[in-house]
């Protein structure tokens, strides 16, 4: 299998993952009775980003050829970030204007703890995800 069709096969199943324990999580309530569950889902969000980054940068387009590995973690950890804001006001939206949990002026405080956490989560599943992939690549390519 080529490194095409193994990163293609790693975001399927991070994806697949993701819905599988979200749906769950939904069905059973999970996100009101397990506080931490929000943690694994960002990092594995993230991660799926992260490969998103190193399959479109790298293995798809190779755009980036020529920037080292630290270099290239910093740029995909940027990528995931912004990845990471935009879902974050997505999901401030859906809670304030869509689902009516808060009203958008008289908010609760944790909600900014919230968002913190989640981008932090978000940035290192990114992070782990491109950092295993260019180290393993790399070493791949020194054989």
């Amino acid at each position: 299998m080529n490194m095409r069709n193994t990163i293609a096969s790693i975001l399927l199943t991070i994806v697949a993952a993701i819905v599988a324990v979200h749906y769950l999580a939904t069905w059973y309530g999970w996100y009101y009775s397990v506080w931490w569950l929000d943690i694994p889902l960002h990092a594995m969000g993230g991660a799926f980003i992260g490969v998103l980054f190193f399959y479109l940068f790298r293995a798809r387009h190779n755009v980036l050829e020529n920037v080292n590995t630290i270099p290239f973690i910093i740029l995909g950890v940027g990528f995931v970030a912004t990845i990471g804001i935009v879902w974050e006001f997505y999901e401030f939206w859906t809670d304030v204007w869509l689902l009516h949990k808060y009203a958008a002026d008289n908010f609760p405080g944790w909600v900014h703890g919230d968002t913190l956490l989640d981008l932090l989560n978000d940035m290192l599943g990114g992070a782990v995800a491109i950092a295993a992939l260019q180290l393993l690549t790399c070493s791949r390519r020194n054989r």
